[in-house]
């Protein structure tokens, strides 16, 4: 008995590794911060690529995009190159050379006399190669060297050789350029190589060389040359280790606004502290507003005063758009991601609500007036300040400046929405006027759908019949939307909560499963085949599964019913886009994609199991029969979990029975129905239908081997702290928890039937087995009531012990009673202190 009881215990704690999960990853999947908010206004809409760094993201900065993703600065920079050796170089052929060939190639081709077979056609290696422009070659083959120099820092080839000496490669570079300078009279080489001093100064620490470089050479205003903000963003560096961060803020901000490639860098170097002494050295009302512009980029709250400055100065902006959108994503951040996702950042309401993965669909907690009672108050400032970001775009349309009013009208609409506004939303829709634009429409399509839910009732068929239409149009688009953010399936995930509040769990599960890549925790493991009726098994009644497998049955489905379970699309199937397991690559045509709606094999082992866990054994039989006999071995882990016989004899205890052939739910309800039907039935074979029928029950519920019965997972957390909603990674048992508290973890029906097996007064081996299940299924409840094995024989009540101690006293000449005393040392211990 001892080995058992601990094997049991150490077998819930294993069991987690044991289920099949989603990712083999020892510490799971984790989500970054961005991909828990709700951001419905797509920051896409700001069709500026160079700035979508400054996406509102909440993880490390420029954690998605690289910088300048178009390459504007250097395609500038090969166009310089182009106008330099004049026709017919092109573009686009100093562009393969320069940014698309490592400088070891380039030089080992040069070296060799191959530069032309390397690039066989190009315009611009030809005129290199011509006697007339070996200079120009000859700075080429140094920028080249000076490259090879930072990116190589030690032996290629892996020997073992002294680490790569910088400064040793670099300093005569250095030199060379420094004598080019001198002796050349080519203005456009001059350049190039003091720009070469300046970067190799700046990272050989000489900041005076680099400075005087700098300054002598590139001047801030005169900026045709792309090298210009390019030299002065080291100028910048340097000044900054000197010293003088106001005056270097300046510089930065005009840096920032020269060129595409080195905003990021500006955006790190730029110091916020003094705002007030860096404008002291702005010329004009735009260069305040860059600088207004950067400090609003850096700021992750509220942002209103930097705004309000930027309209007033230069409300013809280019960076607006984009900084009003982040004001937006902030906004319904706070608003709705509490509602819909109920997280709310890595530290959810100060550790003071509920444990978050309590905070299922379904379980109906007024997040805004229960136990959060600060949260309240909290998105009532919040919407004020939305009126007035609100009232500032407002302003800001009538100016003819600001040229974007689709985007305007756009965000009005998006805030009339976050505050409840459904008809000035729309009103504001009715004026976008670039329909033909695939963002503008796709931001359009998810605004009105947003509101739709507030301006018709979703649960009649013309409305069904809307949503239906609108989320086919978003899906049509839906790559337009940032990837991160799964807006999308954010989208399924806020309509499964509007119809779980209406009642209705079919249509709210299934939204719920299309929207199975929002993250519900901080990391997810879920098996495929419980990750589709996870949400049923926890919410649906038997009514709800007769109308999803009448559902599954159905041929001509209405357009809302085919949205519900169609194929996933790429956006919801796909949880990890950058970091997926082999097994979890969801690179598939979407006709390819699994469907929403479970199989109807696991609908009916499902309303099989739920009517199980409600003793309605008939219903249970019916459902299972419709299931063929091996689908328990060939399906899921059910073969692992429901191997031995749940009945055993009445001359074994209830973990002793036999090791099944094949496990079939269906003959084990169905003799469980028989027995019930002896049970009722007095006479000898009454007692021993009554311990048979306590062992199943004992062995479907969580303590004995057949516990699958009940529940498709199981962990030692289910109960480990007292609590009936705890719940361990994804798979959480909770409300089933709560609602079969007693038949599950207090094993209510088996104690029943083994007290009514002894009142039947059976012979004194069955009733000394049935004496000792009784005290042990009552100290197994004990652990369900405290979370702890303390007191396993003994509790102040006195229930176990009593049913120990008659044990023994009563019993102890019976085979049963000897068998324990062999079996389980701790119970013989506890016989000898008493």
């Amino acid at each position: 008995m001892h080995k058992l009881r601990n094997s049991m215990v150490w077998g819930g704690i294993l069991l987690l590794a044991l289920l099949p999960i989603g990712r083999t990853n020892g510490c799971g999947v984790y989500y970054v911060l961005d991909e828990y908010r709700i951001a419905w206004f797509n920051p896409n809409l700001v069709e500026d690529p160079a700035v979508y760094s400054f996406h509102l993201f909440e993880n490390i900065p420029f954690y998605y995009y690289q910088p300048d993703p178009e390459k504007k600065d250097y395609w500038r920079n090969c166009q310089e190159w182009a106008n330099y050796l004049g026709s017919p170089v092109k573009a686009h052929e100093v562009f393969k050379v320069l940014y698309q060939t490592s400088p070891d190639v380039f030089l080992t081709a040069e070296l060799d006399h191959q530069l032309g077979n390397l690039f066989p056609g190009n315009n611009f290696i030809k005129k290199l190669l011509q006697a007339r422009h070996a200079e120009a070659l000859a700075y080429l083959k140094l920028a080249m060297k000076a490259e090879f120099a930072h990116f190589s820092s030690e032996d290629p080839w892996g020997f073992n050789e002294p680490l790569f000496d910088f400064h040793r490669k670099i300093t005569p570079l250095i030199r060379i350029a420094k004598e080019k300078i001198k002796k050349l009279n080519d203005s456009f080489l001059i350049r190039r190589y003091a720009y070469q001093l300046v970067v190799q100064y700046h990272y050989t620490g000489k900041g005076k060389q680099c400075l005087y470089y700098c300054n002598k050479y590139f001047d801030l205003n005169q900026t045709a040359s792309i090298l210009v903000p390019w030299a002065q963003l080291y100028k910048a560096g340097v000044m900054t280790g000197l010293g003088p961060q106001n005056e270097a803020n300046y510089l930065l901000s005009r840096i920032f606004d020269l060129c595409e490639s080195k905003k990021n860098r500006v955006y790190y170097l730029f110091n916020q502290a003094d705002l007030e002494a860096t404008l002291k050295f702005s010329k004009n009302a735009h260069e305040q507003a860059i600088i207004y512009t950067i400090a609003g980029l850096k700021n992750p709250g509220r942002n209103l005063n930097n705004l309000k400055k930027i309209v007033t100065l230069d409300p013809g902006s280019r960076y607006l758009p984009q900084l009003l959108t982040r004001e937006i994503n902030k906004l319904e951040n706070w608003i709705l991601t509490p509602q819909v996702t109920f997280f709310g950042g890595d530290n959810p309401y100060g550790g003071t609500a509920k444990p978050l993965i309590d905070y299922m669909p379904g379980e109906n907690y007024a997040l805004l007036n229960k136990d959060i009672s600060y949260l309240k108050k909290n998105q009532a400032k919040d919407r004020s300040y939305l009126r007035e970001v609100r009232n500032l775009i407002a302003s800001l349309m009538r100016d003819p400046k600001f040229t974007t009013q689709d985007f305007g009208h756009l965000a009005l609409a998006h805030l009339f929405y976050l505050d409840q506004q459904p008809v000035q939303a729309k009103f504001q829709l009715q004026k976008i006027t670039k329909e033909q634009n695939p963002t503008v429409q796709l931001q359009k399509n998810i605004i009105n759908l947003l509101i739709l839910p507030e301006i018709a009732d979703i649960t009649s068929p013309q409305t069904k019949a809307e949503i239906a239409h609108s989320f086919k149009k978003i899906r049509a688009h839906a790559h337009l939307l940032d990837a991160k953010l799964r807006a999308y399936p954010k989208l399924m995930l806020h309509f499964s909560r509007l119809y779980q509040q209406k009642g209705d769990v079919v249509t709210a599960g299934l939204f719920y499963n299309r929207s199975q890549a929002v993250p519900v925790n901080g990391f997810t493991w879920v098996s495929s085949y419980y990750g589709n009726i996870h949400y049923f098994d926890r919410f649906a009644s038997l009514s709800d599964l007769d109308r999803l497998i009448e559902l599954a049955k159905k041929k001509n489905r209405t357009s809302f019913e085919t949205l519900l379970t169609d194929s996933l699309s790429i956006a919801e199937r796909t949880k990890y886009l950058s970091y997926l397991a082999d097994d979890e690559r969801f690179y598939y045509d979407e006709g390819d994609m699994p469907s929403a709606l479970p199989s109807l094999e696991q609908l009916y082992d499902l309303k099989g199991t739920i009517a199980f866990r409600q003793n309605r054994l008939l219903e249970a039989l019916s459902s299972f029969e419709k299931l063929p006999k091996t689908y328990w071995r060939d399906t899921y882990e059910f073969n692992d979990y429901l191997q031995q016989d749940i009945f055993a004899d009445a001359q074994h205890f209830s973990w002793e029975g036999a090791q099944l052939k094949i496990f079939n739910k269906a003959d084990m309800v169905r003799r469980m129905i028989q027995l019930q039907r002896q049970a009722r039935q007095p006479g000898s074979k009454q007692a021993e239908a009554c311990y048979l029928l306590a062992n199943a029950y004992y062995n479907t519920s969580y303590w004995g081997k057949a516990w699958m019965m009940f529940s498709y997972g199981k962990s030692i957390f289910d109960y480990s702290d007292g609590s009936t909603g705890v719940s361990h990674l994804h798979f959480a048992f909770y409300p089933n928890a709560k609602t079969y508290f007693n038949v599950y973890y207090k094993m209510s029906r088996a104690i029943g039937y083994y007290q009514k097996a002894l009142s039947c007064k059976p012979n004194s081996e069955l009733a000394a087995r049935t004496t000792y299940m009784l005290g042990h299924c009552i100290s197994y409840a004990n652990v369900a009531d405290v979370g702890t094995e303390d007191g396993f024989y003994v509790d102040q009540k006195g229930d176990v012990s009593s049913f120990f101690s008659t044990f023994r006293t009563k019993y102890s000449h019976t085979l049963a009673y000897q068998e324990c005393l062999k079996t389980c040392p701790e119970l013989a211990d506890y016989f000898k202190s008493r």
